[in-house]
């Protein structure tokens, strides 16, 4: 484990060097480094880190570890000291006190560290970036080095390759193929936004002792759209005092929107109602509530007569 750390962690030296040498030193800050059995993990701090830059520093890193560089340990007093030696020493000042031991990578880098190394850039062997997101104000990276880094790689050009071939494409034409059906699923969404909208405006409303109750019974429908439309049906008091309820059906399920400005029609009242009757999941508050509850059979219109009792035992 040791050794694999080793292995690791001067892999992390060369692409945090290869990184501000992209970018420039002062636009990358490595703040930390985890190694674990199953990853390894920089935290790095930059405005960006774009998935074209990480590939350029997968290559560069890969060509430092095959050209076989020496590593080397040097100590010092201070990192003044150090610096004065090697002027491109990478620190993390803030952390520093006192005697300072460097790590050269032959021809590339110099970084104060305490940790393991390996003594020649051919032991880490193959870098590979498995993932990277953001957490806060910082990146985290994930890595692998040496056989498990070459295991990973092999493993995800056979996913690669099994993507392609589900998608009726291959690992050529792949990225066209992606391309053209988020365009295709883009123009789906907007059409499926109207339909929503258009269904949405067919709801006809019953009034119950001065509340315009608009029920809508709709099947595979987009949930946002539903959402968006109800909270703004509320709005204002042109309409009067209205209670929306949206059931959009789905599998087994059917997915609820309700919304009301009605002082005393509790949105979240009425969902536990439902939820304790059918089951299922779901919260909000007084004036809106989502969530979802299982149906069976022709359950639209009996739901409609359980809001319609609902409000006239609530105003």
């Amino acid at each position: 484990m040791e050794r694999h750390d080793a292995r690791a962690h001067t892999a992390e030296h060369i692409f945090a060097r290869t990184l501000q040498n992209m970018l420039g030193s002062e636009n990358i800050q490595v703040l930390k480094v985890e190694h674990a059995d199953d990853v390894n993990r920089v935290y790095i701090r930059c405005k960006e880190l774009s998935m074209d830059d990480v590939y350029e520093a997968m290559l560069t890193v890969n060509r430092i570890i095959d050209e076989g560089r020496v590593v080397r340990e040097y100590t010092f007093s201070s990192l003044d000291e150090a610096r004065e030696r090697f002027p491109d020493t990478r620190a993390y000042d803030a952390r520093i006190s006192g005697s300072v031991r460097v790590v050269e990578i032959d021809g590339y880098d110099h970084s104060a560290c305490i940790r393991e190394h390996v003594s020649n850039t051919r032991e880490c062997k193959f870098f590979i970036v498995k993932g990277v997101s953001r957490e806060r104000d910082l990146i985290k990276v994930e890595y692998l080095v040496g056989d498990d880094a070459k295991h990973y790689a092999i493993g995800s050009v056979a996913r690669l390759a099994g993507i392609a071939s589900m998608l009726k494409a291959n690992t050529n034409t792949l990225e066209a193929t992606l391309k053209n059906m988020l365009e295709e699923l883009g123009l789906l969404r907007a059409r499926m936004k109207k339909v929503t909208e258009d269904a949405v405006s067919s709801v006809s409303t019953v009034s119950i002792k001065g509340v315009n109750l608009y029920h809508g019974s709709f099947s595979m429908l987009d949930d946002d759209t539903l959402i968006k439309n109800a909270g703004m049906m509320i709005k204002g008091d042109e309409k009067g005092y209205m209670l929306v309820v949206f059931l959009n059906h789905k599998k087994d399920r059917a997915n609820i929107t309700i919304a009301s400005n009605h002082p005393r029609l509790d949105c979240s009242a009425l969902l536990k109602e439902m939820l304790a009757r059918y089951g299922g999941k779901g919260g909000g508050k007084a004036e809106f509530a989502t969530g979802y509850i299982h149906v069976v059979g022709d359950y639209g219109y009996r739901i409609k007569q359980e809001v319609i009792e609902f409000i006239e035992r609530s105003v």
